[in-house]
């Protein structure tokens, strides 16, 4: 597995590397991992991003079906605790935003950067337009007509329906259902964009959860395997060609050091404490 390494030892990390350009990694993790442990990762190389110039592109899986929910939702709305319990899933309060997401079967990716490309003229809704033709032309590459949304009632967006039953501006639709919920969270100096492309889905599984209706959720997404027969390998690789485009460079390899290890070891311990996952 290629993994990124941090600041003061490995020539080849980001926040060390004497590069006279910025550099991007590539994250391609074939190990499924708890949810805090995934929250962790992303919101590290976030933190790296703060560092130097430098873009991560992660492609990664979970261990168990899993509840994620925005960072401003109220944990009492979004989720049904007894229900995700009782049903041997984990849930986690992610640092971006939007709505709940059942992360369970499912190709996740996330982008981690300081570079220019989504800084120098490009907000928040900019940056994240940019990534999604990223993911629509990898996408339409495998022969899907995946296109932008128009988004949905306001209303919507206010509420406490999960991430699926509802698509918000320039996420992406298959046929008027949304294939590929995301959020992000951005300051001055960096970005973290992270989304969920569902393989298959559990609806009943993501709406007892979710605290919503299976058939609306179903009314309104689809899944890879309803709209492809292509395979997870090649969904996977389609991705990375198209971000690899979109940046212009290869990605370089990364490792993880000893002090990343204990600097993850300790954001797993965030993500996994209710008084972060439940504080609201």
């Amino acid at each position: 597995m290629a993994s990124p390494a941090r600041g003061r030892a490995k020539p080849s990390s980001p926040a060390r590397a004497g590069a006279k350009t910025p550099s991007w990694f590539l994250l391609l993790e074939t190990e499924p991992r708890r949810a805090a442990e995934n929250m962790a990762r992303d919101e590290y190389l976030f933190r790296l991003c703060h560092e130097k110039k430098c873009g991560f592109f992660r492609i990664y899986a979970w261990a168990q079906p899993s509840f994620s929910t925005g960072v401003s939702q109220k944990a009492d709305k979004a989720l049904n605790l007894d229900f995700i319990k009782a049903n041997g899933c984990a849930y986690v309060r992610r640092i971006t935003g939007g709505k709940t997401v059942l992360h369970d079967h499912e190709i996740t990716y996330a982008v981690a950067s300081s570079e220019d490309i989504f800084f120098k003229e490009h907000d928040l809704h900019q940056s994240y337009l940019l990534i999604s033709r990223v993911l629509v032309q990898a996408l339409q590459t495998l022969g899907v007509e995946a296109a932008l949304s128009k988004g949905s009632p306001s209303e919507l967006s206010r509420s406490h329906n999960p991430c699926f039953s509802f698509p918000t501006p320039n996420e992406i639709e298959v046929r008027g259902k949304k294939i590929i919920g995301s959020a992000q969270k951005r300051d001055k100096l960096a970005l973290l964009q992270h989304g969920s492309i569902p393989l298959t889905m559990n609806y009943d599984l993501y709406a007892g959860g979710a605290n919503s209706s299976a058939p609306l959720i179903k009314k309104n997404m689809t899944t890879w395997s309803d709209i492809s027969g292509r395979s997870r390998q090649e969904l996977t690789a389609a991705l990375v060609q198209s971000f690899r485009s979109f940046i212009g460079t290869d990605f370089c390899p990364m490792e993880f050091t000893p002090e990343d290890q204990r600097q993850l070891a300790a954001l797993t311990e965030k993500y996994s404490s209710d008084a972060w996952n439940l504080v609201l």
